[in-house]
């Protein structure tokens, strides 16, 4: 027969067991779950369509039509891109170009903001100085 302390050993080692075997349980589900997101099956977005950005990522995504713009001069092309922001989209391109312009943006930025804005038939009062720089007739 076993001292009268020893059953009580042996319950805290079975307890101990379980709890070793629940936080392996538990580090093996969240090490798989992290290899299964992140290496197996990445979530992966493909042709997502800009309307659904942010409002600070549609700005940015405006400035980069403007610069493509500025690169290869493919009229259809950026008015294709500005159009699929949705909605009023060339009036959001006027706002972001009013916006560049009232809060001092870097200068080249501003003008190819304002070349694709002018070029696309939007205007405005505060153009005229990037446009005149430009060499164009405001």
């Amino acid at each position: 027969m076993l001292p009268a302390g020893s059953s009580f050993l042996f319950v805290i080692m079975a307890l101990l067991r379980k709890l070793l075997l629940l936080i392996l349980g538990l580090a093996l589900g969240v090490g798989l779950g992290l290899y299964l997101g992140w290496v197996a099956w990445p979530t992966e977005f493909t042709d997502a369509n800009p309307s659904i950005l942010v409002e600070n990522y549609r700005q940015d995504y405006a400035r980069m039509v403007a610069d493509a713009y500025a690169a290869d001069g493919d009229l259809t092309a950026a008015q294709r891109r500005i159009a699929s922001l949705g909605g009023d989209s060339q009036e959001f391109l006027l706002s972001v170009t009013l916006d560049a312009i009232l809060l001092g943006q870097d200068e080249a930025e501003i003008r190819r903001l304002v070349r694709l804005s002018a070029d696309l038939g939007l205007s405005s009062p505060a153009f005229a100085p990037y446009l005149a720089a430009d060499g164009a007739v405001p």
